[in-house]
């Protein structure tokens, strides 16, 4: 396994070099002409092991290969020849052969006229968390769910995934200015990663009932249950372009295409018609209710978990592209990009194993089409002003056929019996996202006098997506307004100064706004509606023109009119940002530097809102970092670094109905590290890093309101069980690692080293999502998922490295 021997400071390499080049220039130039005249190869062997079992290695052991054996061969080699007849370069490299990360590759090269390369490489990302499950069938495309008695009376699942990957690449200079390159790589991921599914049995699919044959009590109406996504898919990456390149001239012309080809199509589980409820008890799924309460009868909880899941289909892109830079003047040049993508997913709907699309769709045909424009300019008028200009531009064009996929049941109004309600269908088309894109700057940079530097720029982008206009050919739940277009408008101030010789500094500010057009109301408000109310009626007149309102573009004003709790989507509501930055290096002397950092930033929502209902969603969110860095060179040979640094992260968020949320995330993290030659044969280095990082959830109970739009809201006092809620409120998850690292290296001869590394690593966390003071998660079959709370790892490797 290859460890660097970097540290914060100088690298050991450099350090020798230059005590190389202060002692004996000429030996040390005569030393570097050698080596590229006649290479040096290197291997190295040796053994590694780590303490623990695989749950102790849970985080440490997710991508180095080391989370189930204990033992390890370590064994890299670098392989290096140069044919001085023809000016011939060979090279072989293994990394890690002796782990799951293992990586090879071999090229031949003669400079300035051609190059081929083969490279192979693994990675294995083992999922922490270990399953306990009844389930057969793990990993498969058709589990079978079995409900255990007792949660943790299941047998350990680990999940994982591996890559595979091959790539082969060849270049060839065709004449002195033009280049031909062309690369394939095809990468094989298999294994499973978690996923699942859950529902709670809506009304127009299972059904409900007010007679006593079907009662709530004796059934189970919603579930969750773990299912792991079954991988077996395939990437295949391909680019070819030319270089070509003048005095003032450059520029690659190209292709690029990606191919994504799945093994599974879908997976459809078995899962038994037992269930727990909220208090872990076992009741049976609700069943199907017959067509006297949905017409043409109701589907179960049982059949709705066990319909076919739909994987990842097979997909393809291809683009074009021309890009480069023009020298029109040493100080004056320009840079561009075109590139045409054209992306498509037709994968037939009977080969993945799904059925009900709609009549003479045999695949979803997708196609999207993009064109990506950019271009740059800088120069330097005079001595003193630096300006930079660019402007980007970017199309997508979404050419997917629209067709009735989504079916949902409606209800009846007055109702029917012998049920509350009966339902008949609702049809509406598939969405489509097309947008545009438009991007510019403005920047200059101007040196004044007494070593002042101050950078002015202006910013602007600007985004058009589509939205929705008709409900009946698309309905977009779960939300009560889109916004067709968004801008955003912004400007930046930095002033640096070369304080002395050993210290400079820099102060920036930035502000931005945005803010767009008018929302595309997504309210089902439609005076059609059979038995609609009067005080529904009045909101269509006064917003809405007395015509339907879905569709329609209208202010803010008039969305939060027609309801008072209406939350904007985060991506496209108005918004004022403002950072402040402080910067600054301090050299006092040859052997001591020092980097100070400090940032303040704060997002908050501009948008109206109900003055009755009060603010609705994101509200604001502030960053903060201060970070410090230092190196000090101690002695010849041995350097001292640290660094320290605290971020915090604030998130404000109020929802429509129940809470306020005061989300903070802080981390710190400190590391020291030293490194040197104890002596003209050993070099060791040491280094200690600390990490905290804390997720704080602040809740409390939010009022609501009563009476109706527009004139008679009124503010109502929480309900009793939302202050209940807020008054448990959510612990902290907090996440603690603590890492060191130890090396060693003796150079036996001048032909052999020997190396030692020592890593300790401890980690420590609490957290509520997976489960709360040694409680883990349940699903509705006691599955459950855990992770150590303290994981204490150490890993010891020798190595004998010889050079050639």
């Amino acid at each position: 396994m290859r460890i660097s021997t970097h540290q914060l400071g100088i690298s050991q390499t450099v350090i020798a070099l230059a005590i190389c080049a202060a002692f004996n220039p000429a030996q040390a130039q005569d030393g570097d002409i050698a080596q590229l005249i006649k290479p040096e190869s290197t291997i190295s062997v040796g053994i590694g092991g780590v303490d623990g079992d695989g749950k102790d290695r849970a985080i440490f052991g997710q991508y180095n290969g080391m989370r189930k054996n204990s033992a390890f061969a370590l064994i890299d080699l670098d392989y290096l020849t140069r044919d001085d007849a023809t000016g011939t370069w060979m090279n072989f490299n293994v990394l890690n052969l002796g782990l799951d990360t293992r990586e090879l590759s071999f090229s031949r090269s003669k400079q300035g006229d051609w190059k081929y390369y083969v490279e192979y490489s693994e990675l294995e990302r083992n999922y922490p968390r270990t399953i306990n499950t009844g389930m057969s069938g793990v990993g498969t495309t058709t589990p079978v769910v079995s409900r255990l008695a007792t949660p943790g009376s299941g047998a350990d699942v680990d999940l994982k995934t591996q890559r595979k990957s091959a790539s082969v690449g060849y270049e060839k200079w065709i004449t002195n200015s033009l280049q031909f390159e062309v690369n394939f790589k095809n990468e094989k991921k298999t294994g499973a990663r978690l996923w699942g599914r859950g529902y709670d049995c809506a009304s127009y699919v299972c059904g409900t009932s007010t007679t006593t044959a079907i009662n709530q009590a004796n059934f189970v109406k919603n579930a969750i249950l773990l299912l792991p996504e079954p991988i077996d898919s395939i990437t295949k990456q391909i680019e070819a372009k030319f270089n070509f390149h003048t005095e003032n001239l450059l520029v690659s012309a190209g292709y690029y295409g990606s191919f994504y080809l799945n093994s599974y199509g879908n997976m459809t589980p078995t899962v038994p018609n037992m269930f727990n409820n909220g208090q872990g008890n076992p009741l049976p799924g609700y069943p199907a209710v017959g067509p006297s309460i949905i017409a043409g009868g109701g589907t179960s909880l049982q059949n709705v978990l066990q319909t076919p899941m739909a994987l990842p289909p097979d997909n393809q892109a291809h683009q074009i592209y021309l890009n480069g830079s023009y020298s029109f003047t040493p100080t004056t040049k320009a840079n561009f990009k075109y590139a045409y993508s054209h992306a498509t997913q037709n994968d037939s709907y009977a080969g993945m194993g799904l059925s009900g699309a709609p009549a003479g769709s045999n695949s979803l045909d997708a196609r999207v089409d993009s064109v990506l424009a950019q271009l740059g300019l800088s120069a330097r008028p005079f001595d003193k002003l630096n300006v930079l200009a660019n402007v980007r531009y970017e199309k997508k064009d979404d050419k997917t056929p629209l067709a009735q996929y989504n079916v949902e049941a409606v209800s009846v109004v007055p109702a029917t019996t012998p049920a509350s309600f009966t339902n008949v269908g609702a049809f509406w088309d598939n969405n489509r996202t097309s947008s545009t894109r438009l991007a510019g700057k403005l920047e200059a940079t101007y040196r004044l006098p007494g070593n002042f530097r101050a950078t002015a720029g202006v910013d602007y982008n600007s985004l058009e997506r589509e939205v929705p206009v008709s409900l009946a050919e698309e309905k977009v739940a779960g939300i009560s307004t889109l916004r067709e277009k968004n801008n955003d408008r912004g400007y930046r101030l930095e002033l640096r100064r070369n304080m002395s010789e050993t210290i400079n500094g820099g102060v920036s500010y930035s502000s931005s706004k945005r803010n767009g057009s008018n929302w595309t109301s997504l309210s089902t408000l439609n005076p059609a509606t059979p038995g609609i109310s009067a005080a529904n009626l009045a909101l269509i007149n006064m917003y809405c023109g007395g015509v339907a309102c879905y569709g329609q573009q209208l202010p803010a004003t008039s969305i939060l009119g027609m309801s008072a709790t209406t939350a904007f989507p985060l991506s496209m509501t108005d918004v004022k940002r403002d950072k402040w930055k402080i910067s600054a290096d301090w050299n006092p002397a040859e052997r001591f530097s020092l980097q100070l950092v400090v940032e303040n930033g704060k997002d908050k929502n501009t948008e109206p809102f109900n003055d009755v209902a009060g603010g609705k969603g994101w509200r604001d969110s502030d960053v903060k970092l201060i970070s410090l860095d230092a190196s000090y060179a101690i002695a010849e040979g041995w350097n001292l670094n640290a660094y320290g640094s605290r971020g915090e992260q604030t998130l404000h968020i109020n929802h429509s109905t129940g809470y306020m949320a005061g989300l903070k995330n802080a981390n710190d993290t400190l590391g020291v590290g030293l490194d040197g030659k104890f002596s003209s044969r050993l070099d060791v280095g040491a280094n200690f890093s600390y990490l905290v990082d804390e997720n704080i959830y602040a809740l409390a109970a939010n009022t609501g309101t009563s009476g109706t739009l527009p004139g008679t809201l009124t503010v109502v006092a929480p309900s009793a069980s939302n202050l209940a809620q807020a008054k448990i409120g959510l612990p902290d998850a907090t996440f603690h690692q603590t890492a060191l690292k130890f090396f060693a290296k003796y150079m036996l001869d001048r032909q052999a080293d020997l190396r030692v590394d020592l890593i300790h690593q401890r980690i420590k966390f609490t957290e509520w999502q997976w489960g709360n003071n040694g409680v883990p998660f349940v699903y509705a079959d006691n599955t459950t998922v855990n992770m150590k709370p303290i994981q204490n790892v150490t890993f010891v490797g020798v190595t004998y490295i010889r050079k050639f």
